[in-house]
């Protein structure tokens, strides 16, 4: 008999094959899945003890609070590794398509504003939905709920014949690739179930099954739990088979015996089939050691063009880019985060001066106040601390027009952006810019044209900083 087992979804039946959406179970000993990503089968919740409303919600949709959203990221990453690798292991992953649901989830990041008592965080938060579980970035769900479903091949058939009173569809599937329809719609227009192979597995979506109807279950008083009944008990192992049935099927095409051992024996060997052999041995062993190569070559090649990404990037990539850069001009510049002050960049000159980085990109825009704004909080809160005696500079790193060729672009910084730098003595710096005179040091210039750069940078301090050009 087939090992199965119902990950979300719960199998009438008397045996222990039910398994908790939200756990890092292994799927390494079935040989058909079951899997629903229903997240009312979970713990996740959205209360929060630290909001005015106790339940989280965010423009109208649940906001799970911050250790659920650990856990949900965590489990969906656990699970699409997992599904993947079972299914690419040649065995069957049949998915059930439950409501679609649309929430958010804390990202892990935060903004600080403000300075000392008044000092705010905002922390980010991301859009997630229960079928961001599936590993299957080809497919895409779209809410759409009804009862009357088609079959649409002799595969699935018998199943449906034997649970069309349960089946119902609550999403549909679209794809960038041709998707077999197992299920649709009356005229066809929309697939409610589908079947694709991947290496050596198949992966077979069905449309929304209710084994919860109160008909299926009793309450036993006595011992304060609730029980299949005789009949759902049946019905789970009439599905079960019928699942086998749609397996074998699958596999029916492509069965051949397996090679037995003893075929492996000197007396059964063939000449030219063990120089075929040595043959492949051989080239497997070049394409692993080239494999290893064209790896490390990637590594290599990686951190040398993330330079660009002061020219495209924006966030976390583009902080890198600028520590990178102020790296290559001689600075010592590092992030810096003590879960009460957070900074893009601390740094520090060879010549001994001490500034505080903030770095944007803006897609179509010019940098505006806002960012500024938060350089100034920052570099008042970093002079609070006990530890400094003199207040920093600060750098404000721009990446306007983010998106376009850098000599296509027209703006910079806004004009409240420059008179404030002006007023307060903070550099405004492109990043266009940055990359410009980097790859003159590294390619040219090396150590003299870095310290021009620097000296660049300290006597324009409140205007946008124009570098020197190579001669």
């Amino acid at each position: 008999m087939k090992e199965y087992k119902g990950i979300g979804f719960s199998i009438p039946s008397e045996n222990d094959d039910y398994v908790r959406l939200d756990s890092y179970t292994s799927l390494a000993d079935l040989d058909i899945a079951i899997f629903c990503p229903d997240l009312s089968t979970t713990s996740y919740s959205t209360y929060d003890s630290g909001s005015y409303h106790s339940i989280g919600e965010y423009e109208g949709k649940k906001l799970y609070n911050k250790e659920s959203s650990v856990s949900i990221k965590e489990h969906s990453k656990h699970w699409k590794k997992e599904l993947l690798h079972f299914v690419e292991t040649g065995r069957t992953l049949f998915i059930t398509l439950p409501h679609k649901s649309d929430f958010y989830i804390y990202s892990g990041t935060k903004d600080l504003s403000g300075t000392g008592r008044n000092q705010k965080t905002t922390y980010h938060v991301s859009p997630f939905t229960n079928y961001s579980f599936l590993p299957f970035s080809f497919i895409e769900f779209h809410t759409a709920s009804g009862k009357n479903v088609y079959p649409k091949s002799d595969l699935t058939k018998d199943f449906f014949n034997q649970f069309k009173d349960l089946i119902t569809y609550e999403v549909y599937l679209t794809s960038n690739k041709q998707l077999q329809g197992l299920f649709t719609t009356k005229n066809g227009d929309r697939i409610l179930g589908t079947v694709f192979k991947i290496k050596d597995g198949f992966v077979v979506f069905l449309p929304n099954l209710n084994f919860n109807d109160k008909v299926f279950s009793f309450y036993d008083k006595e011992k304060d739990d609730e029980y299949w009944t005789e009949e759902a008990i049946k019905r789970g192992k009439i599905f079960i088979n019928s699942l086998v049935a749609i397996d074998k099927s699958l596999r029916s095409e492509k069965a051949k015996t397996p090679k037995p051992d003893w075929l492996e024996k000197d007396e059964y060997s063939l000449e030219k089939a063990n120089e075929t052999k040595s043959l492949i041995k051989k080239i497997e062993k070049e394409i692993a050691k080239k494999t290893k190569e064209l790896k490390e070559l990637s590594s290599v090649l990686e951190e040398q063009e993330s330079l660009k990404d002061l020219l495209f990037e924006t966030g976390k990539p583009l902080e890198i880019a600028v520590i990178k850069a102020l790296s290559i001009l001689g600075y010592k510049a590092e992030n810096y985060d003590d879960g009460e002050l957070e900074l893009d960049q601390i740094i520090l000159s060879p010549e001994g001066f001490r500034l505080i980085g903030e770095c944007e990109g803006k897609d179509n825009k010019d940098i505006d106040v806002s960012k500024f704004r938060q350089l100034l909080d920052g570099l008042n809160a970093d002079f609070e601390k006990e530890s400094v005696t003199e207040k920093a500079f600060g750098l404000l790193f721009g990446n306007p027009q983010r998106l376009i060729s850098p000599n296509d672009r027209t703006l910079d910084f806004t004009l409240k952006c420059k008179s404030g730098a002006q007023r307060e003595k903070i550099g405004l710096i492109k990043t266009s810019e940055l990359f410009r005179v980097c790859k003159i040091v590294l390619e040219k210039g090396g150590d003299e044209f870095a310290k021009k750069c620097r000296d660049a940078i300290n006597n324009q301090m409140g205007d946008l900083v124009v570098f020197p050009d190579y001669e």
